[in-house]
């Protein structure tokens, strides 16, 4: 029997079905000329925002208030953790192939497929095919082209200048006659950041402000290629924070919203020292990341913070455990549930299965169920390394701010401090013993300064992971530089995630 391929899936497998095996749920509330499907959470209610209403001929889907379509393929591969079958860094055509045969009770070749065959035969990237237009910061020409792909994203001039580098416009001819003209930004593997090996393109908005198209170049690489922004123009391995994000627009935002908080505050570094965002590099996965991704970007900044910014849902929750689990040296396997449960299946040593329940996310948590070691020394040492007054001096922040063990050591020098002090100007102790008590007072700040020198090495050199999504009322950063806040509507109404913006 010939092998099922792409056309047979959309023409066999019903988009209902597939929303169900999914995890969704016949919303009957909507009636059923267009069909909506909803989740519906441990607890039995509705999960706010989540849900997909199909189309009128019945063969595609899309999620208010977003307009864009998904057929049976395009779903599958947007959503890949939806299905048992994933895995991290799964290609999405063995995905699609493996869960449409299940549907429709067909057996599989699970050595050779044909979707395998069309990813082989896939052309490469070639960046000469396009003709690029550059943004350049000394000429208002070139600035004004982009100015379409970026007014309806609030994202400023300043932004775009900052970034400039980092994204261009690309235009291709077709073999038809047909122009394609996108907003692009490049894709580069961490260990050879000068070579482009896809662009994650997005077109024009539309009058209300919704993307017209997004998606990858053809032949980009995906799969190890990502975008990656560094403002200050430095080395990638010279970096101190990484910053996680699904698509480039929300790092834009990102840095749009947290530019002033992240760089110096003169009052307490007069000298003008480096500020974080010197030191800070941006990277978009393109959507949903993969497990090469992560270890290329690990591999080249391991001494770095990272900072997962991923979306504020149920998959980039999932995104945010598959990086911490990857860093860790974890070998694993995760996917969602229909009922939204967080199943982790770790088989780094041995066999063990974790059922989570991430209605209530709280990451540190989490990551302690999955024996992830999120550094507590250094997670320790953060609130003291916050306060310090001088960030040269790592003695000047608010000692009773330090671990346990730390602030000891402090006591014990504080005291002999007091009391060689207290000796010094009594009158009252010969000389040899104030000369002892000058001995103890010595070791004792010996001890203290080699126990925080240690710590604060610990602290610097081994990289933190830190969950840092969007503010909870928004989806993304995108929503929250453009206030578009989730709303909750009233009870009695169609429980369904709206927007409005506030100028």
């Amino acid at each position: 029997m010939a092998e099922l391929n792409y056309e047979d899936f959309k023409r066999r497998v019903n988009i209902q079905d597939l929303l169900v095996d999914a995890g969704y749920r016949l919303n009957r509330r909507d009636g059923l000329r267009y069909p909506s499907y909803v989740k519906v959470g441990s607890d039995g209610r509705r999960v706010r925002g989540d849900k997909f209403i199909v189309t009128g001929n019945g063969l595609c889907c899309f999620r208010p208030p977003e307009q864009k379509n998904y057929n049976v393929i395009s779903f599958i591969k947007e959503h890949p953790h939806f299905f048992s079958e994933y895995t991290l860094g799964m290609n999405t055509d063995r995905l699609v192939n493996l869960v449409c045969n299940r549907l429709l009770n067909e057996p599989i070749n699970r050595q050779y497929s044909a979707v395998e065959k069309k990813e082989r035969s896939e052309k490469i990237f070639d960046l000469q095919a396009y003709k690029l237009l550059d943004f350049s910061t000394d000429d208002w020409d070139s600035q004004k082209a982009f100015y379409p792909y970026f007014k309806s994203r609030g994202i400023s001039l300043d932004t775009q200048r900052a970034f400039s580098n980092h994204f261009f416009i690309a235009m291709k001819e077709m073999s038809h006659g047909k122009r394609y003209t996108n907003l692009s930004f490049p894709l580069q593997k961490p260990i050879d950041p000068a070579t482009i090996v896809g662009l994650e393109e997005r077109g024009r908005s539309s009058g209300d402000g919704k993307a017209i198209y997004k998606g990858m170049a053809a032949g980009s690489n995906a799969k190890e290629g990502m975008w990656i922004a560094c403002p200050s123009g430095k080395a990638l391995d010279k970096a101190k924070d990484v910053y996680w994000f699904e698509s480039a627009y929300d790092a834009m935002a990102f840095y749009q919203i947290k530019k002033c908080e992240l760089n110096y505050d003169r009052n307490r570094n007069p000298e003008g020292k480096l500020s974080q965002l010197d030191n800070s590099v941006f990277v978009s996965t393109g959507g949903n990341p993969s497990i090469h991704q992560f270890k290329g970007m690990i591999a080249k900044t391991s001494g770095a913070n990272h900072h997962l910014c991923f979306d504020r849902d149920r998959a980039g929750q999932l995104f945010a455990i598959n990086f911490a689990l990857t860093k860790a040296g974890k070998t694993f396997n995760t996917h969602l549930t229909p009922k939204g449960k967080l199943i982790v299946v770790d088989t780094t040593d041995n066999y063990q299965r974790h059922e989570l329940n991430p209605e209530l996310f709280e990451f540190d948590r989490l990551l302690k169920i999955l024996g992830v070691d999120t550094g507590a020394q250094r997670n320790e040492m953060a609130e003291y390394m916050e306060s310090l007054r001088n960030e040269e001096d790592i003695f000047s922040g608010e000692e009773y701010l330090l671990p346990p063990d730390l602030l000891k050591a402090y006591g014990k020098y504080e005291s002999a401090c007091e009391e060689y002090h207290s000796a010094k100007y009594s009158g009252l102790v010969c000389q040899e013993d104030l000369e002892d008590i000058g001995d103890e007072l010595k070791t004792s700040y010996e001890a203290y300064k080699a126990a925080m020198k240690n710590a604060v090495s610990q602290y610097e050199s081994v990289g933190r992971i830190i969950y840092q999504p969007c503010d909870k009322e928004y989806k993304d950063w995108n929503d929250q530089l453009l206030c578009k806040r989730i709303i909750e509507e009233d009870n009695n109404e169609d429980e369904e995630r709206t927007y409005h913006f506030h100028r």
